[in-house]
């Protein structure tokens, strides 16, 4: 058994899930070709992206999921490194969930670039240990490495080896995780991305993610096979929902340091973006997408389903803080960047902000690289839950 702590009967993959696969394929497919045909027209052509915002809507979709592999990766390894009991049902779940998440990253990032071959040739045959983009693709390439590997140790039952490499693989993805502002602060080093709690802020909001995207995953996938949720995994989501709750409100405190950083300037290193933030332009996805979505709407709805039975309900609110949190991922890129360098100074014919809206071939690929990530999870479900595909490929290994 690959996902369920119960032996499936099925010996054969579940077709019955084949159109839903073929639907959201057809969509991803869909999606990705508008990324194709920019690399074809070029990017300036068909982005809203400019010199002055360089960085557009595909950043947030990669962000969102390197942050939800680093998060599903640390919730693995609390049952396989650290061999909590209450997480060792979910390990397998967590591991395959982080392998097609941060593939759906490293595509976005991908379709970001206007020459993601480059990025792959020069990485490898002149790598810059200066650079520290380049340490991030080295990193997170390793580290989708390290967990293919793991994720195939533990379907040959080899635990030790499969513990050794999530031991690699979080050292890994925890140092790519706390570096992510450095990144974003490249972009002419705007201290918005630069405030002393973004390296918390990044490990709470990834495990966040984390703990949102199992109990959905495990109720839709329970759901889908028409399955009673056993009793061993019941235990394991409600320790999930302990979390949850516990990080929903460490997610509330960051919303509200940046309510203090837009009403004064002792809170913030970049006050302009905080009032565009909270009481400017964006104050509607701030207050909606970040307070209410990300945390208060959640908690409100978690508190109210104590009870064990009502893992729908939890689901539901888990969907409601993952919307959330990329409302803030997508608020924390582009905000940052509104701000002129040198608006500090007061020069002439220097707009006080700048303007950024995605266009169509933005939001097509941002939606595509979603639903490669569905698709990727209801294809799991299909192959990797048959008893005679687990053993084949067992046989292959």
């Amino acid at each position: 058994m690959l996902f369920f702590n119960t032996a499936i009967a099925v010996k054969t993959p579940d077709k019955s899930l084949a159109p839903l696969f073929l639907i959201l394929t057809v969509f991803a497919a869909i999606g990705l070709s508008f990324g194709i045909h920019a690399l074809i027209v070029g990017h300036d052509h068909v982005f809203g992206t400019s010199r002055e915002v360089p960085w557009g809507l595909l950043i947030t979709p990669y962000v969102f999921f390197a942050c939800l592999s680093t998060g599903l990766c640390i919730i693995s390894s609390l049952g396989q490194v650290f061999h909590i009991k209450t997480f060792v049902p979910l390990v397998n779940r967590a591991v395959f969930l982080s392998i097609i998440a941060m593939s759906a990253g490293l595509i976005s990032i991908g379709l970001e670039v206007e020459s993601p071959w480059r990025m792959i040739l020069y990485g490898i045959i002149s790598p810059n240990p200066n650079s520290n983009i380049w340490w991030k693709s080295a990193i997170y390439t390793l580290y989708i490495l390290l967990m293919i590997f793991n994720f195939l140790f533990l379907l040959l039952n080899k635990t030790k080896t499969a513990r050794g490499l999530a031991i690699g693989a979080l050292i890994a993805i925890t140092c790519g995780n706390l570096n992510m502002n450095s990144d974003m602060a490249l972009l002419g080093s705007r201290g918005f991305w630069a405030e002393n709690y973004m390296p918390l802020f990044f490990l709470i909001m990834s495990t966040l993610l984390a703990c949102c995207s199992l109990t959905m995953f495990v109720w839709l996938s329970y759901k889908l096979h028409n399955r009673t949720i056993d009793n061993e995994t019941r235990r394991s989501v409600a320790a999930i929902r302990k979390l949850t709750l516990l990080l929903l409100i460490g997610a509330l405190a960051f919303g509200a340091i940046k309510i203090l950083g837009g009403f004064s300037t002792k809170f913030t290193e970049n006050p302009l973006a905080m009032q565009v933030l909270v009481h400017g332009d964006f104050a509607v996805k701030f207050w909606i997408g970040e307070i209410i979505l990300t945390s208060i709407l959640p908690l409100f709805i978690i508190l109210l389903c104590k009870e064990n039975n009502k893992i729908g309900l939890g689901a539901f609110a888990c969907l409601s803080s993952t919307i959330g949190v990329f409302i803030t991922f997508y608020n924390l890129i582009i905000v940052g960047q509104l701000v002129p360098h040198f608006t500090t100074y007061d020069l002439f014919d220097v707009p006080r902000y700048y303007s950024y809206s995605p266009s169509l071939h933005e939001a097509m690929m941002t939606m595509g690289v979603m639903f490669f990530f569905i698709a990727s999870f209801v294809l799991g479900e299909i192959i990797l839950n048959s008893a005679s595909v687990r053993d084949h490929l067992k046989n292959m290994i």
